[in-house]
């Protein structure tokens, strides 16, 4: 995904979520879901790791406002992401 395409949808998995909680998830995604992260954008306050998921492409957001949230780009994808975001969430807790 691109930086800064607003073309995206956003969902939301902790709104509290911090760093430590996005490489947990990251490490979780890597481990047990079989993902390769395909490309990764880290800023000071915003990072950005991009992934297939089930052949969707979805990107797992850590902003420090906002804490982790799930951007997809397609709306195709959206029953996947909505599966995926209750797993993610049930590890975030």
């Amino acid at each position: 995904m691109k930086p800064f395409d607003y073309s995206t949808a956003e969902m939301v998995i902790d709104a509290t979520g911090s760093l430590q909680k996005f490489y947990a998830l990251t490490n979780e995604l890597s481990s047990t879901k079989h993902v390769r992260f395909l490309g990764k954008m880290d800023e000071a306050d915003n990072i950005e790791w991009n992934f297939k998921y089930h052949g969707n492409p979805l990107t797992l957001q850590y902003n420090v406002y906002n804490g982790l949230t799930l951007l997809l780009q397609d709306s195709k994808a959206l029953k996947i992401a909505n599966e995926l975001i209750g797993k993610l969430r049930a590890k975030v807790i």
